[in-house]
């Protein structure tokens, strides 16, 4: 793939009536647990919930993923007072691999409900 052929960056925003209940199943399906147990500790629990689930949806329609996202195989970490960073496994990192892709870079926001995510290229390693 080249640099041409793909975009440089990916927005996805999501409102509030796309956030189920904190306590919702499918929260177990789009987030890691470890993904849960963060933002369940949090105010405002749904909207980290959504904007998590928001940016692995910006993630993988960057890398072109071809299908629906593989929500298991991306986690969105935080270390105290340093940004989110996405990390990848399993399925989807041996395919990003494969095709010479880096781990997109994120960035998170919310508020009154809504998400909204960024995904980029890392300019050290961006595809040609």
């Amino acid at each position: 793939m080249t640099t041409s052929t793909m975009a440089p960056t990916v927005a996805r925003i999501a409102e509030p009536h796309q956030a189920p209940d904190r306590h919702d199943e499918r929260w177990s399906w789009w987030l890691t647990e470890g993904e849960r147990a963060y933002a369940l500790g949090l105010a405002r629990a749904e909207e980290h919930l959504l904007v998590r689930r928001t940016a692995k949806e910006a993630a993988a329609q960057l890398l072109g993923w071809p299908g629906p996202p593989p929500w298991q195989d991306m986690e969105i970490r935080r270390r105290a007072g340093g940004a989110p960073t996405l990390h990848l496994r399993g399925a989807l990192a041996d395919w990003a691999a494969a095709r010479g892709l880096p781990v997109p870079r994120i960035s998170l926001t919310h508020a009154r409900g809504h998400a909204a995510a960024l995904a980029w290229w890392p300019a050290e390693g961006a595809p040609r």
